[in-house]
């Protein structure tokens, strides 16, 4: 099988042309009719994650399969209360698992709780399946949205002023759990680890707390993460462009149009591969012939990856996201 470019552009080749190629979730309605797996069976059962994954590639022409599909996997384990989820919404937090801003105490049999098996089969599936024809991005809960879920979110904002000390342990202990999670991943088969971080936006943290927090938590993952790691934070994050440039992460996934391809390739430069930014309102709302438009002024920006700008609305037409994956092939 003939090994996707991806690969060569994280190891700092050049290649032709920006590639299609999303860490993001990309899940329609569409595909899961088309592709017969569907949510909520594909939160869960690992066959039918493995195959709607595999849809953004066989059916959307993504270079590229993403899985899993929410943020709860860890927060489920861990005790927190789960909304169940539907056929079109995700399963969510309800109820934080800790009463404080305590680090949590993580079982040995971590593992073997909650869905984290039926992940790693699922990933294990599509790497038998694909190899290194097609990268296989793993998704995990990133340090600051997961302790939010665990202790929850307005807490953990306001410990930031008022219990530094203790958030700061806090975000140590989640984040050396995501490093055991992302190897995890990563020796089941993913190709590259997605730390999914949005409660890391600049719309709700300033650079101190950025700097303070999350930076030295970030660069301890990257030193002892098994392999590559995109970030992807949600939201305006102009102003921490040159923070996260300094957390080591091979890749950043960012959203447009709040950050435009412009501005995070002069901030960041070369230090990271720039993966975005489809607007999801364009993808859900506008033409095909839009979205081309959209992704060659990407691709004029400089975005390496083209992608959506954060996971896609179940209702996006799957011409919206065909004509995204074409429009690579027309630079």
């Amino acid at each position: 099988m003939r090994q996707s470019p991806v690969f060569d552009l994280f190891d700092g080749q050049e290649i032709a042309r920006p590639i299609c190629s999303s860490p993001v979730v990309n899940v329609t309605l569409e595909q899961m009719d088309l592709c017969g797996s569907s949510y909520p069976e594909a939160f869960s059962h690992p066959l039918h994650m493995a195959n709607l994954a595999e849809s953004a590639h066989t059916l959307a022409g993504f270079e590229g399969i993403r899985l899993p599909f929410d943020l709860c996997i860890e927060a489920e384990a861990l005790g927190c209360g789960i909304k169940p989820p539907g056929r079109e919404n995700p399963p969510s937090v309800v109820k934080p698992a800790l009463e404080n801003l305590e680090p949590p105490t993580i079982p040995p049999d971590i593992f073997s709780r909650g869905r984290f098996a039926r992940v790693l089969e699922a990933v294990a599936r599509v790497r038998e399946k694909y190899e290194k024809s097609v990268p296989i991005y793993g998704g995990i809960t990133g340090p600051f949205s997961l302790a939010g879920h665990l202790c929850g979110a307005n807490k953990l904002l306001k410990g930031t002023i008022k219990n530094p000390e203790t958030v700061m342990n806090l975000l140590k202990s989640v984040g050396e759990f995501n490093i055991v999670y992302a190897n995890r991943l990563l020796e089941a088969g993913c190709h590259f680890v997605v730390l999914i971080d949005p409660a890391a936006s600049g719309d709700l943290i300033s650079e101190k707390t950025f700097q303070t927090f999350l930076l030295p938590v970030y660069q301890e993952m990257h030193k002892r993460i098994l392999g590559k790691t995109i970030l992807h934070i949600c939201g305006n994050t102009n102003k921490l462009l040159p923070l996260i440039a300094a957390t080591g992460f091979e890749g950043f996934s960012f959203e447009g149009p709040t950050v435009s391809a412009e501005t995070a390739r002069e901030t960041i430069g070369k230090k990271m591969i720039l993966i975005g930014n489809i607007p999801t309102k364009t993808l859900l709302m506008e033409t095909a012939e839009n979205v081309v438009r959209a992704a060659e002024a990407a691709m004029r920006g400089g975005v390496d990856l083209l992608a959506p700008a954060c996971g896609v609305a179940l209702q996006t037409p799957l011409a919206n996201l065909k004509a995204m994956a074409q429009a690579v092939h027309s630079t």
